[in-house]
């Protein structure tokens, strides 16, 4: 018997799901984050792909010209072949900024997968803690429903002995269905939440599996410790910067049009004789070598080099702007999450006494009650009295994680 109850136990904690795997399930299976990886990685190759300024570029070329008549030397055809290899020795640093734009753009894509990754986490968090809260709540409305079941055949017995009215009875009946119809919004609520969690998790959440209480403790914190760890850590403020870096790269490399270019190029041509049927003679080199320095600059477009660099530096000065503002709201946000956890804090404290108190009314009108002492109102108030104060007590602990997993989320580090 203790074997088989071992099995029993053992199988069952196969489809146990705590939150950490839960968070790791949402990494790897979840769509948004997975789009976010795929654009990190076409990133990463337009970054490969501006390293191709700063090497040579090859090209092969064929060429073959049929005449309706025959030129002055009798050859109806000709055909030529030719290799050019080149090479850029100076084009005003466009390849260096272009270079840096990329991987200034890469950053920008690193760190939008970072943070998504990192919101990712606070919305498993916090739909795997409503999923428990619901399941409690739903615990909750059972115990209620089970006390007024066991009221309502107190108040029929009574009733039936002459000793209460009617309407007491009828009391009890209405307030039981009530509790009924509440235990079916909590349980739709339930479902709900575990198919949020599921749709987090890319679908990766069976039927079978039970999601694990939290066992997490609250600790002190020192909200300017949490604040440098926001600085230090939030993908978003590092994101802003890369996204500056690339608007002073793309600002340079609008100014390479003020430079010369130089280009260095290497030819190696031959030209056909014969090649093809009918073909004939041409008076080109049959086979020649030429090397050839170019040189070109630009001395006027128009103004549109002017005027892409000061489309650039307004765009610049905006971002500063976009990084000014992201500093007040994550001040703000770091500030409402602290005060969220120290208000849970406090909120469980008193909720733990407002339920002791409220167990004792409970017990108190309850043997009353029985002794016909108090009346069906003072019980029905009783009970949800009791009710209510069950759920603030255990919400408040649910408003603890939801706390915690908001600062985890500022501060962008685990922290409990």
């Amino acid at each position: 018997m203790k074997a088989i109850l071992f099995l029993c136990v053992s199988a069952l904690s196969l489809f146990a799901l705590n939150m950490q795997e839960a968070i790791d399930r949402a990494y790897e299976h979840n769509p948004s984050l997975e789009e976010k990886n795929l654009l990190l990685e076409a990133s990463k190759e337009l970054t490969n792909g501006a390293y191709a300024g700063f090497k040579p570029t090859l090209d092969i070329n064929y060429g073959y010209s049929q005449f309706s008549q025959k030129n002055f030397v009798g050859a109806d055809s000709a055909s030529a072949a030719d290799a050019i290899l080149s090479y850029n020795l100076f084009n005003g640093f466009l390849d260096i900024h272009t270079l840096g734009l990329s991987e200034a753009n890469e950053n920008v894509a690193f760190y939008t997968h970072q943070a998504t990754k990192a919101d990712l986490r606070l919305q498993v968090q916090l739909a795997y803690i409503n999923y428990l809260r619901s399941q409690q709540q739903i615990h909750i409305a059972e115990e209620t429903i089970s006390l007024l079941e066991q009221q309502q055949q107190d108040a029929q017995n009574f009733y039936e002995q002459g000793i209460f009215a009617k309407n007491d009875y009828l009391q009890v009946e209405v307030e039981l269905s009530s509790a009924q119809q509440a235990l079916l919004s909590t349980k739709r609520n339930a479902k709900l939440a575990r198919f949020t969690l599921k749709r987090l998790l890319g679908a990766q959440l069976t039927k079978d599996e039970t999601i694990e209480e939290i066992t997490k403790e609250a600790k002190p914190l020192m909200p300017e410790q949490l604040k440098e760890m926001m600085l230090d850590n939030r993908s978003e403020l590092k994101l802003f910067t890369a996204q500056k870096e690339g608007l002073n790269h793309a600002y340079e490399a609008a100014a390479s049009n003020y430079y010369p270019k130089v280009d260095l190029e290497a030819k190696y041509q031959l030209a056909g004789e014969d090649p093809i049927p009918n073909g004939g003679v041409t008076f080109q080199i049959h086979d020649q070598s030429t090397a050839t320095i170019k040189l070109s600059w630009n001395l006027y477009q128009g103004g549109a080099d002017e005027a892409k660099r000061a489309t650039l530096l307004f765009e610049e000065s905006a971002s500063e702007a976009r990084i000014r503002d992201l500093h007040l709201n994550l001040e703000l946000q770091l500030e409402e999450a602290y005060e969220a956890y120290i208000l849970a804090q406090n909120q469980i404290s008193v909720a733990r006494k407002a339920l002791e108190q409220a167990k004792e009314n409970f017990r108190i009108t309850k043997n009353q009650f029985e002794a016909n002492i108090a009346n069906t109102s003072l019980m029905l108030d009783a009970q949800r009295f009791l009710a209510r104060a069950q759920v603030d007590y255990h919400g408040a602990y649910f408003e603890l994680y939801d706390a915690m997993a908001q600062i985890e989320r500022v501060v962008e580090e685990e922290i409990f």
